[in-house]
């Protein structure tokens, strides 16, 4: 039977933990999921919880399968990643594998998936896993099960910088207006989620080398849960304070884009206000091109051009000192 993943409303469910649903804003936030089926199992006797799946269409109708529940967070995910690897050996850190369903007619799969997920049907090759993953990692998980997360030296990048789901219950992420759009669809390819995890790992080097104790706790990837915020990290060590907006590109010497909500953000912020400039290297691995701080005073604005600022190549060698 061949079944067509439509999207679905989400109806209200009152008896399913916060820390779930921060993972669902995830899955959708980040990643352009939608809901394609709800097993509805929270309405037969006995049945405390339903299961939703969520269908990824910019990613080969990928899915994932999340039971609604008060308790702990887990995903049905298939084995294999996007791109052809075995999950399990890839997600140490991030997740544990606490079941693996390979028959697709019996367990998990026949009762609670159905027609539904074609794209978790299990196999002796490629089985159903269940997954529970670390609540500061979701975003990571998703990044390896989907075949984009960055890599260096064959490992994958781990933000270390994730906030837990309380702290990304504090924030609210406010429309994206069209000025925002390029920005969003940066940060949701694999150029744009390399080159901020790059900066994560490059400022909590510089901090260490500034003597703090636990840079972790003080460098935030605030574009995660504030796509206007108007800059991508935060670090707040008092006497090191950087808000930090992120430009990545796979060209050398390439310009780049500026929206008008980025220019007077980072204006106003003064000298915390920074602009890093980072060379992405195919294998996910790269290098910090240019660091600025208070880059709106030292880029001319002849070099930029009012679309959505474009701003010339050559500005970074022209800057003011």
């Amino acid at each position: 039977m061949t079944v067509q993943l439509t999207a679905i409303p989400k109806r209200p469910l009152s008896n399913v933990a916060q820390k779930i649903w921060d993972a669902i804003n995830v899955i959708e936030q980040q990643f352009g999921a939608s809901l394609t089926h709800d097993s509805g199992r929270d309405k037969e006797n006995n049945k405390k919880s339903t299961t939703w799946i969520f269908t990824f269409p910019d990613y080969q109708d990928a899915q994932i399968a999340v039971p609604m529940n008060q308790g702990k967070i887990c995903f049905l995910m298939r084995g294999k990643t996007l791109d052809g690897k075995e999950l399990e050996t890839l997600i140490d850190g991030l997740a544990i594998v606490e079941a693996t369903h390979t028959d697709p007619k019996k367990g998990v799969r026949s009762s609670v998936l159905g027609h539904h997920a074609p794209f978790l049907n299990p196999s002796p090759g490629n089985p159903l896993l269940q997954v529970i993953p670390r609540t500061r990692h979701i975003g990571d998980l998703l990044a390896v099960y989907l075949g984009v997360a960055p890599q260096q030296n064959g490992q994958v990048i781990v933000d270390p910088s994730l906030p837990t789901h309380g702290q990304a219950a504090e924030h609210k992420v406010a429309p994206v207006s069209a000025e925002e759009l390029q920005n969003q669809l940066q940060r949701n390819s694999e150029v744009g989620q390399a080159g901020e995890l790059l900066v994560v790992l490059d400022e909590l080097e510089r901090l260490r080398e500034c003597g703090c104790p636990d840079p972790q706790q003080y460098v935030n990837r605030v574009a995660l849960t504030d796509v206007a915020r108007g800059y991508d990290i935060e670090s707040t060590w008092p006497g090191q304070e950087r808000c930090i907006e992120v430009k990545s590109t796979t060209v050398s010497d390439s310009d780049f884009y500026i929206t008008d909500n980025e220019r007077k953000v980072l204006a106003s912020l003064g000298g915390k206000g920074w602009l890093y400039r980072v060379l992405v290297k195919p294998e996910g691995s790269g290098v910090m091109v240019e660091r600025i701080s208070e880059p709106m005073k030292k880029i001319a604005a002849e070099f930029m051009t009012p679309i959505v600022w474009r701003v010339s190549s050559e500005a970074l060698k022209n800057r003011k000192n």
